[in-house]
């Protein structure tokens, strides 16, 4: 059995990702999409599979089959109610309509923070605080993982922009607004949004609705779970147009595989101002 060290926050519990706060959906799904162990044992050279604040424990593949186990709702207390995969997907891609988010590669030590706050309802949402209060702390350490180590396709961006909207996605992205006092996002997430594991999530290739949606809840001060409110500070100087201008833009950026620096933009550059 392989093993690689990993790094894990003591004493409490978290993360799948955020899903917004409508009920649970099953999609159908193709489980011989389930990716293999040792699939994923290779991805875990990569810092978005690993934990760095604290070194606890190893991640192993009995750590990575637990993951995946708890994914389909095999947790101690799991069921259908406690499957990821009827959300997120087998293999973390989500729900194109952004309801349930991308999981797949994002920060492991990300992941598993999200559900800790989920549990103890400093990120409350009906569903996630729901799943998250009935996993043990080494269930969300296994899925976290599991998640951070798959490296799934991305879907195709749903819906038209106007290029005007996008640009200004692009330019709150790479610069900002000075005037304004919104910081750019790559500032805190990494070149065209790549995230910058252990704790700043990817923004590139999520979901558009998902990303409005959680900007709109900084601002309004539901979610409150961000390292000294540096979030909700930025969204709180963010109008409607600015937030569903930097989602549009992030949700078409493409990052490269991994182990390659190039990333692309998905843009139907036919759409056209109303």
């Amino acid at each position: 059995m392989s093993t690689r060290k990993t790094v894990m926050i003591t004493g409490a519990a978290t993360a799948l990702a955020a899903a917004m706060a409508v009920p649970m959906l099953t999609n159908a799904q193709d489980y011989a999409a389930d990716p293999a162990i040792s699939e994923l044992e290779a991805m875990l050279v990569d810092d978005r599979s690993r934990f760095r604040i604290e070194v606890e424990r190893d991640v192993t593949d009995d750590l990575l089959e637990l993951g995946r186990l708890v994914a389909m709702g095999g947790s101690q207390a799991g069921g259908s109610g406690m499957a990821c995969i009827a959300c997120h997907g087998v293999e973390g891609e989500g729900d194109g309509s952004g309801a349930f988010p991308r999981l797949a590669g994002q920060s492991g030590w990300y992941l598993y923070k999200q559900l800790i706050d989920y549990a103890s309802g400093a990120r409350p949402n009906d569903v996630m605080s729901s799943v998250a209060e009935r996993l043990t702390e080494h269930e969300m350490e296994a899925v976290s993982a599991y998640y951070a180590a798959i490296d799934a396709p991305y879907a195709p961006v749903m819906g038209d922009i106007d290029p005007g909207m996008l640009q200004w996605g692009g330019q709150l992205g790479a610069v900002g607004s000075a005037e304004r006092g919104i910081p750019a996002c790559v500032n805190c997430h990494g070149p065209s949004g790549t995230g910058m594991p252990p704790s700043v999530p990817y923004l590139a290739g999520q979901y558009a609705n998902y990303m409005t949606h959680q900007l709109q809840l900084w601002a309004d001060g539901v979610r409150d779970n961000d390292a000294m409110n540096v979030m909700s500070a930025i969204a709180d100087k963010m109008t409607e147009e600015d937030m569903r201008a930097v989602s549009e833009y992030y949700a078409r950026v493409r990052p490269a595989e991994r182990g390659e620096a190039e990333i692309a933009i998905e843009v139907d550059m036919t759409a056209r101002t109303e």
